[in-house]
């Protein structure tokens, strides 16, 4: 396809948009359209400042962010260190004490006795002493707010569709109730929740707004676990920037207070072998972690959310399609809204954040609202029932994009009711191969009963066919394509298309259909 540029827009679910900008380190925030406020209450517009824009542009490869200090690169996990510091971990308790007798004064910062891992100055006694007593050194590497590119907030809402306020609907969580979450103490890995309503940071906000899509009960703000506990760990600081030291430390502590749900809406280039061992520590204990894939628009997932065991969230706009900064890899395993979802903001007021950070938050509230409705659930089952029971969305199955598609806690609180029939159109994808054009739409049957003889007919321009499958089971996703005159679509500027998916008794239709427009260029 080479980088031409292809753009729709549409509505419905499971679009898909490829999309090439450069990146540019930008604001979290996007400044609410109007006045935000809960119902009740006075509007109060956000901050002039979270909607102040960079004024010089820097570029710079995907994955590779401009800083001070080491080079980062998440493709390989060499994250950007602290200067002057280093991690130590070893691989028994007497190695452990040796090496603390034998650090010179000063040189010790931080204690992490449960993982055996010490947090140093770096210097060269550190290798000698270290290795002399079986442990080995590693990189304490930032840790930070994932940004979101510059464009995405001059341009997005010319591609993508506003979440506002829909976010709930969005996950199949619509039916909150108030008592959803409780008993469920949810820890935010985050900047601190209090002392922020006067901090001249855009991200000093930023645990407050992941807070209240966890649990907010405002009519703006409201999360599906409203009854859960939230209690938050301060890894970031007031401009969002934390350490992998800290956040292993906080996750350890995390774990002995007894929270089920850890949220991170952060993330690391570093691969740290000390977090690693945290994680390691809270899923052994029936915890379960939730991280952002990052905003980096490369194909491998932010660390911690790269590890084996931590639900991967990546993120879609209203209509289902990935933003373009959303990272991707085998390591993502679902998806759910990221773009302009309204959520709270220190000093009583509301903004939309966009990004996986936003998402993240969401799956968490999710996973708290789970796992307070079916309490024998353990941090495992429950985290696979919410990727298990995902609505597909971008290619037809589970991609690197988008995982095992949109989270829907509806589907996965009714998966044992039987006689619902629902089928969906799940995805719309296009591409070219040669002089033909192809548009591949998938359907999904989302209810609980096997469906026999569902159709799918898809349009292309002047071309139209219908489909027809023999069954589908519940879950499954099956695909079809129809191919059109790309050359022709060129002369015309795009071509509008259009899926639709029937099966006799269908219980919910509104996900039947789907509209857009691709946008070709010549």
């Amino acid at each position: 396809m080479g980088h031409r540029r292809w753009f729709f827009w549409g509505i419905g679910s499971g679009l898909l948009l490829l999309v090439w900008f450069m990146l540019e380190p930008g604001v979290f925030l996007r400044r609410a359209q109007g006045p935000v406020a809960d119902a009740g209450n006075t509007p109060v517009a956000p901050r002039a400042q979270e909607d102040k824009a960079v004024a010089t542009r820097r570029d710079f490869s995907p994955g590779k962010k401009p800083d001070s200090g080491v080079e980062a690169d998440l493709a390989t996990g060499a994250g950007r260190e602290i200067p002057g510091e280093k991690l130590v971990r070893f691989s028994s308790r007497e190695g452990y004490e040796k090496f603390l007798a034998a650090a010179p004064p000063g040189t010790v910062l931080g204690r992490l006795e449960a993982l055996r891992a010490l947090r140093v100055r770096d210097g060269d006694w550190l290798s000698a002493t270290a290795q002399g007593n079986g442990g080995t050194i590693s990189g304490n590497y930032y840790v930070r707010v994932p940004s979101v590119p510059l464009e995405v907030k001059e341009r997005g809402d010319a591609i993508y569709q506003a979440v506002g306020k829909k976010a709930l609907e969005l996950i199949g969580a619509d039916a909150v109730r108030d008592a959803w979450g409780g008993g469920i103490t949810v820890g935010l890995m985050d900047t601190p929740l209090e002392g922020t309503e006067t901090a001249n940071s855009e991200n000093a906000g930023h645990g407050t707004a992941m807070r209240s899509l966890i649990s907010g009960n405002s009519g703006a703000a409201r999360g599906a676990a409203p009854a859960s506990t939230i209690a938050g760990f301060p890894v970031l600081d007031m401009d969002g920037k934390g350490s992998s030291f800290g956040l292993a430390e906080a996750l350890v502590r995390a774990v002995e207070q007894g929270v089920r749900v850890i949220n991170m809406s952060l993330g690391s280039e570093g691969d740290s072998p000390v977090v690693r061992d945290a994680v390691a520590y809270a899923l052994a204990r029936n915890v379960v972690l939730v991280a952002a894939a990052g905003n980096d628009a490369v194909n491998r997932v932010s660390f911690p959310a790269a590890y084996e065991g931590v639900v991967a969230v990546g993120s879609v706009d209203a209509n289902g399609q990935s933003l373009y900064f959303s990272n991707r890899g085998p390591q993502v395993d679902v998806v759910a809204p990221g773009y302009a979802v309204v959520a709270a903001w220190p000093g009583q007021k509301y903004v939309e954040v966009s990004g996986t950070s936003a998402s993240t938050a969401l799956v968490s509230g999710a996973m708290a609202a789970l796992l307070s409705r079916e309490p024998g659930l353990t941090g495992a089952q429950a985290a696979r029932l919410l990727v298990s029971y995902a609505d597909d969305v971008g290619a037809p199955g589970r991609d690197d994009e988008s995982g095992a598609g949109v989270v829907n806690l509806q589907r996965v609180l009714e998966r044992n009711q039987r006689g619902i029939v629902d089928v969906a159109v799940a995805g719309v994808i296009l591409r070219e191969e040669g002089t033909l054009g192809k548009i591949t739409v998938g359907v999904q049957n989302r209810g609980t009963e096997t469906v026999n003889s569902p159709s799918l007919e898809i349009t292309a321009g002047s071309e139209r066919r219908k489909f027809y499958f023999g069954s589908l089971a519940p879950g499954q996703t099956a695909a079809e394509t129809l191919t059109f005159d790309l050359a022709r679509a060129r002369l015309e500027g795009g071509i509008a298309a259009g899926a639709g998916a029937e099966v006799r008794g269908d219980q919910r239709p509104e996900n039947d259909l789907w509209t857009g427009y691709f946008r070709i260029s010549k």
